[in-house]
C-alpha cells in the first residue's frame, strides 16, 4: 500500500485493503441499510455512481427498479474492469476532482469517496454539474487527527466535522434534504478507536475475522442514527 505523502493505488487499496471489508464489513452493511432508507423516498430512472469500484453498489440502487441507464466511473482500472464483468451499465475512468461527463442523471451517488480527495470542493463541483435530480453521498465524519493512523492506512485526507459537508455541499449549489449521522457509541467511538491501533477489517476476512464481523452488526443496531462517524446526505438541486 502506498503511504507518506504518495497517493493511493487505488487498485492495490480494492484489492489488499477494501476486498472484503466493502461486503462484510458491519458498517458497511449498515451503510447500505441506511442508504436504502434514504432512496426509499426518491424517484430515478438513471443513476451516475461516482465511485462505483468494481460494481459493489449496482445491486442497491437498482432494487425494485427498472433503470434506464446506470453509469460508473472510478479512479481504478482494476474496479471497473470487474465492474463491467459482474454487472450492466457503462463505465468510465475518471478523477471526479478534474473531471466529469457531460449530461445530466436523475441520481448522482457517491459512497465512500469524498474522504479520499484532497479536492473534495472541486468534486463536489463536478457532481452538482451532472446531477439531474438528487445527490446521495455516504462519508466519514469525526476527528481526523484521533484516527489518523487508520484513516491514513486505508487512503482517507479527511474526516468532516459536524455540518462542514453540509455547508461545501450548499455552497456548490446542492439543498439538503437530509442527513444521519450514525455510529454512537458501538462503531464510533469504540470500534473506530480499536481499529486505530490495529488491522481490524483490512484485507480478506478468515472465520475469526468473518464472525466478529456478523457479531458487530446485530450490536450496530443498537447504534444511534443522530450521532456518530458515519454520514450520509441526501440533497437535490
Amino acid at each position: 500500500m502506498m503511504s507518506g505523502s504518495l497517493p493511493p493505488d487505488y487498485n492495490e487499496m480494492w484489492t489488499q485493503v477494501y476486498s472484503d471489508l466493502s461486503y462484510k464489513g458491519p458498517t458497511h452493511r449498515h451503510l447500505r441499510r441506511l442508504v436504502a432508507k434514504m432512496l426509499h423516498d426518491i424517484e430515478y430512472e438513471s443513476v451516475l455512481d461516482v465511485g462505483c469500484g468494481p460494481g459493489i453498489h449496482w445491486e442497491l440502487l437498482a432494487r425494485g427498479r427498472k433503470l434506464k441507464r446506470y453509469t460508473g466511473v472510478d479512479i481504478s482500472a482494476w474496479a471497473l474492469e470487474r465492474a463491467r464483468e459482474l454487472t450492466g451499465g457503462e463505465y468510465y475512468l475518471l478523477d471526479i476532482q478534474k473531471e466529469r461527463l457531460d449530461g445530466h442523471w436523475d441520481l448522482v451517488f457517491c459512497s465512500l469517496v469524498l474522504e479520499h480527495l484532497p479536492d473534495d470542493v472541486a468534486a463536489l463541483r463536478n457532481m452538482h454539474a451532472m446531477t439531474g435530480k438528487y445527490f446521495l453521498v455516504t462519508t466519514i465524519a469525526g476527528d481526523f487527527e484521533r484516527y489518523r493512523r487508520w484513516d491514513e492506512r486505508v487512503g482517507h485526507a479527511r474526516n468532516y466535522r459536524l455540518g462542514e459537508l453540509e455547508q461545501k455541499a450548499a455552497a456548490v449549489g446542492f439543498k439538503v434534504r437530509r442527513t444521519i449521522y450514525w455510529g454512537f457509541p458501538f462503531y464510533s467511538p469504540i470500534v473506530r478507536s480499536l481499529q486505530n491501533y490495529c488491522q481490524i477489517g483490512i484485507g480478506s476476512f478468515n472465520w475469526i475475522t468473518s464472525l466478529l464481523a456478523t457479531s458487530l452488526y446485530w450490536l450496530y443496531f443498537l447504534n444511534s442514527d443522530r450521532r456518530g462517524d458515519v454520514l450520509v446526505l441526501l440533497a437535490e438541486v
